[in-house]
């Protein structure tokens, strides 16, 4: 009997395999799920007409735990599951070092790839206790994190005006307010100002960052699916990223441009079902080709 999943969120797992390994994949879903975990199945998970590539690529980037089922089929395999082995590993760089993020997975007795051996892979079904025990701690450090207070903003929030006579009053680089609620999510927002050419010094720059996470803040209080509110989460990861990136005393400007650069992708993910994150992601943009300016690089 293996050690059932903690309190808590559920911990949202991407199951990577190959289609010749279908049968045992699905095996592995159903015991993950029974043991109190969110595992993501491709057939479980696409709808019909849905470009299958974008939202794989997003359900990924969403994930909290990444496993990589191997066998000796899909190791010899060529084609788009080596494009997830890869994407994976790169996910995982992004990882603080220690973190338990990607895990490889043999369903029979093949060689794991050699870029990834240095993880510690798992035999599933044999070891499966191991694996969940993995899951669990992943699972408590991403519950930990989301208890953490955050940090007091050493600047004013964004301003709360409804007008853009009253918001055109502040700085030139803030961006406004959005509605929050059923508009929203049609795509309706208001009162976004995203001209951010006046912003002059790094502290401004970290200005405008904090005023983007504020309207994060108050998109993710509308009514979101799922899906939606993991992906502001990552946009939200990746802009206080850029912020800490942007406030050390000899920033990285390639890496502040790099972090926004991905926030803007998640975003544009969702421009399609959440309007207001189309208007974010030209803000975010913005800031990609600020930085360059700002920091150099």
């Amino acid at each position: 009997m293996t050690e059932p999943a903690k309190t808590g969120d559920k911990l949202l797992v991407f199951l990577s395999h190959a289609s010749e390994d279908k049968p045992r994949v699905r095996k592995l879903c159903k015991r993950l799920r029974d043991d109190g975990f969110d595992p993501w199945l491709d057939e479980e998970r696409l709808l019909p007409g849905q470009d299958c590539s974008l939202e794989i690529g997003q359900a990924m980037r969403a994930s909290q735990a990444i496993l990589l089922c191997f066998s000796k089929l899909s190791t010899a395999k060529e084609g788009y599951v080596q494009r997830e082995y890869k994407k994976a590993q790169e996910y995982q760089l992004e990882k603080p070092e220690g973190t338990i993020f990607v895990i490889p997975v043999r369903l029979d007795d093949c060689e794991v790839p050699f870029s990834i051996r240095e993880l510690q892979y798992v035999d599933y079904p044999d070891s499966y206790a191991r694996l969940v025990k993995a899951l669990n701690i992943r699972a408590e450090k991403v519950n930990a994190a989301k208890g953490e207070p955050k940090p007091e903003k050493k600047t004013n929030p964004a301003p709360r005006a409804r007008t853009p006579e009253k918001i055109s009053a502040g700085p030139v680089y803030n961006i406004g307010t959005i509605n929050v609620g059923r508009d929203l999510i049609q795509g309706d927002q208001t009162n976004y100002i995203t001209n951010i050419t006046n912003i002059q010094s790094p502290a401004e720059f970290v200005t405008a960052l904090e005023q983007v996470q504020a309207q994060l803040a108050e998109l993710k209080k509308g009514q979101l699916t799922s899906a939606q509110a993991r992906n502001l989460e990552v946009v939200e990861t990746r802009v206080a990223e850029a912020a800490a990136e942007a406030q050390k005393p000899q920033p990285l400007g390639e890496r502040v441009k790099a972090t926004l650069s991905e926030a803007k992708e998640t975003l544009e993910l969702l421009s399609g079902s959440l309007g207001a994150a189309t208007t974010l992601g030209t803000t975010l943009g913005g800031l990609v080709m600020m930085a360059a300016k700002i920091f150099g690089g």
